[in-house]
């Protein structure tokens, strides 16, 4: 069902055009081809007017947002994604597939974080105050499916995460009362409710930037916590039986030790960070549950994605000029494109979508996973492997291409495509 699964991908915005604009176009690569994108927000860029359907919308409500996606969305499929994350090319892929069970109205993916590479959120579950909770899960799976749970339900997460269109409409979409914050865990308790089940799919997978907001700096040193504060006190209200105000003291008292931990706040920056958050209490404590009216769904707007191969290019520093133009080419002709760039140091590496590619840098002897020792010493050869085999279980390569010595023009023909490989040989273009 899920190969040819319409899904619509919604994606909400406020004040971050570059960054939406990078996540747009990130979506050209991915290998499910029958989805719209529906998108959200207070202004859409250049050069998309005709691809993706555009709600203007500059409340700022997540929620209603969300709503508003759903109410625009014409697939079978809904899944959600920040503006500031990048999609692995098989992301919508994998997250789809669970939903060939039809008991199964959510799944949920992994994030990474800022650099790229390190773990970000994976297996939650969380209590009926709304706090989280780690758990360990098979993630050789292709995913696992998770009965309905009253009391731990499984966490999804907003930046990555899809429905059952039809079930999205059963329990009324997002409850507009949470403005901001912990709207993705009341929903799941009300699919709960019905005794739908949930998945979740490790490597259905995206880079979370984690971009500046009104809520937050670059960063992420929090700038208002009202409506953390008021979502909290709602989310106790309506789905705790006990008394709430325990469970607002613990949190209070989290985010206290969590504010120490940036050195940008001061002792007047944090009294006053928490005197926003003891007032969103306030709020959250009279605050009604709000949900809207949601309409049949319009024409499907299907977008156009790449369909050329996925290619690793491996340079040393020396030659990252002629990387990145070989990389711009390549996506001109439609290519799915990642650069590995590698210079002689123990610098730690980053990942980051640019003009269309993905840009993997750091060091030759330098860790790109935490696991990994903060110092190595190996050959260019060997780490270009060992990247490569990294990039390759996120998604399929289909050939990887290395320089011997700097300044040549490769030949962009030995980089066509080849089916049913997983990772090809090197193929020098000396």
């Amino acid at each position: 069902m899920t190969d040819l699964a319409a899904a619509s991908v919604v994606i909400v915005s406020q004040g971050r055009r570059r960054h939406l604009g990078t996540c747009l176009q990130s979506l050209r690569n991915q290998t499910h081809r029958n989805f719209e994108v529906v998108v959200v927000a207070d202004a859409l860029p250049a050069g998309f007017e005709t691809t993706v359907r555009y709600i203007p919308f500059s409340t700022q409500n997540i929620s209603a947002a969300r709503n508003l996606g759903i109410a625009s969305a014409a697939g079978d499929l809904v899944a959600f994604l920040d503006d500031d994350a990048i999609p692995d090319p098989p992301w919508l892929e994998r997250l789809l597939a669970p939903f060939g069970d039809p008991r199964v109205a959510s799944s949920g993916g992994f994030t990474r974080g800022r650099n790229g590479i390190s773990r970000q959120w994976g297996a939650m579950r969380f209590d009926r105050s709304g706090e989280d909770r780690s758990f360990d899960m098979d993630e050789t799976a292709d995913f696992t499916i998770f009965a309905a749970d009253a009391d731990n339900p499984v966490k999804l997460n907003g930046t990555n995460m899809a429905f059952r269109a039809s079930a999205l409409r059963r329990v009324g979409g997002f409850d507009e009362g949470f403005r901001f914050f912990l709207e993705d865990a009341d929903i799941k308790i009300r699919l709960d409710a019905q005794g739908w089940k949930c998945a979740l799919v490790p490597a259905a997978q995206v880079h979370h930037v984690f971009a500046e907001s009104g809520r937050r700096q670059a960063d992420r040193t929090p700038v208002d916590l009202f409506e953390i504060g008021a979502s909290k006190a709602l989310f106790c209200r309506k789905h705790l039986d006990a008394d709430p105000a325990p469970h607002l003291s613990a949190f209070a008292a989290h985010q206290r030790v969590r504010l120490r931990g940036f050195r940008r706040l001061g002792r007047s920056d944090v009294a006053a960070l928490l005197d926003g958050l003891e007032r969103g209490f306030a709020d959250g404590m009279i605050r009604q549950s709000e949900f809207p009216a949601l309409p049949s769904s319009p024409e499907f707007n299907r977008f156009a994605v790449v369909d050329g191969p996925h290619v690793v290019l491996c340079a040393r520093a020396r030659d990252e000029r002629w990387a990145k133009q070989t990389a711009s080419e390549l996506v001109r002709r439609g290519c799915r494109v990642s650069v590995l760039c590698l210079d002689r140091s123990p610098r730690f590496f980053r990942v980051r979508f640019v003009d269309g590619y993905w840009y993997h840098a750091g060091g030759l002897f330098g860790r790109s996973v935490r696991s990994q020792p903060l110092l190595r010493f190996t050959s260019y050869k060997r780490r270009f492997a060992g990247e490569a085999y990294r990039i390759a279980k996120l998604c399929n390569i289909d050939w990887v291409a290395y320089t011997e010595a700097g300044g040549f023009a490769p030949e962009l023909s030995c980089l066509a495509p080849l089916a049913g490989r997983r990772v090809n040989p090197y193929v020098s273009v000396k």
